[in-house]
């Protein structure tokens, strides 16, 4: 039993001396969480953070809370240190400090920044409906001046028109006057002796009849406007 207390004793003593050696070498503070895993987590956290309890209230250590964490940094220079080591461990508390005003000064300088590019956003949107605006008021231009050409032009359209209605009806003639002409010149020839298959196997010729073809079955709706 004397021999494993005198363990636990020197395990204490070792830990004491690695954790002061350790802030002598690091001259930072550290919690208990991230001074155990400095050390290579070879002494539990419980025992850590009762050997530093223990500095602190030896005064080898001192400690400062942060939100819910506690701090140790040495209370005084290790021997054979200058006095600017001694001042370590409260400058880095300091920088902590900085650093979170330093955050609190670019979280409002962001928020800052949101409402400039707003305004930015709502100007290049007025730059842009006033573009649009723009373009609008051209193309109703551009159509203004599309039916003054149309009326202008509306004219030689209606020529145009009157001029295919004519030809249209010269071809439907035409082809009456074709029809007829054939049938004559077959009367005249063969007179009742060819019948319609006849002349279809030997002249190639086939009747409007056997095509299903007719003359009014194939005439297009004229508008009532033209038809005339």
């Amino acid at each position: 039993m004397a021999s494993k207390k005198g363990g636990k004793k020197a395990n204490g003593e070792d830990l004491e001396a690695a954790i002061l050696r350790w802030f002598e070498c690091e001259g930072e503070p550290a919690n208990v969480q991230s001074l155990t895993d400095a050390l290579g987590s070879k002494f539990g956290k419980q025992l850590v953070q009762n050997t530093l309890e223990q500095c602190l209230k030896e005064q080898k250590l001192l400690a400062k809370d942060i939100k819910k964490a506690r701090f140790y940094f040495l209370a005084s220079p290790a021997p054979g240190s200058n006095d600017e080591g001694s001042d370590v461990g409260s400058h880095k508390i300091d920088l902590v400090k900085q650093l979170r005003q330093l955050r609190n000064g670019v979280s409002m300088l962001s928020s800052e920044l949101s409402v400039l590019l707003q305004a930015q956003t709502s100007s290049k949107r007025a730059t842009t409906i006033a573009s649009l605006v723009s373009e609008c008021a051209a193309l109703r231009s551009r159509l203004q001046a599309l039916h003054v050409i149309a009326g202008k032009e509306s004219s030689c359209v209606s020529d145009d028109v009157s001029l295919l209605i004519h030809r249209y009806k010269r071809a439907r003639e035409l082809w009456r006057d074709r029809k007829r002409i054939t049938v004559c010149v077959i009367d005249a020839v063969l007179g009742d002796s060819c019948g319609p298959q006849e002349l279809e196997d030997i002249f190639g010729l086939s009747t409007d009849e056997q095509m299903n073809l007719c003359l009014s079955g194939t005439a297009l709706t004229l508008p009532a406007t033209v038809s005339s």
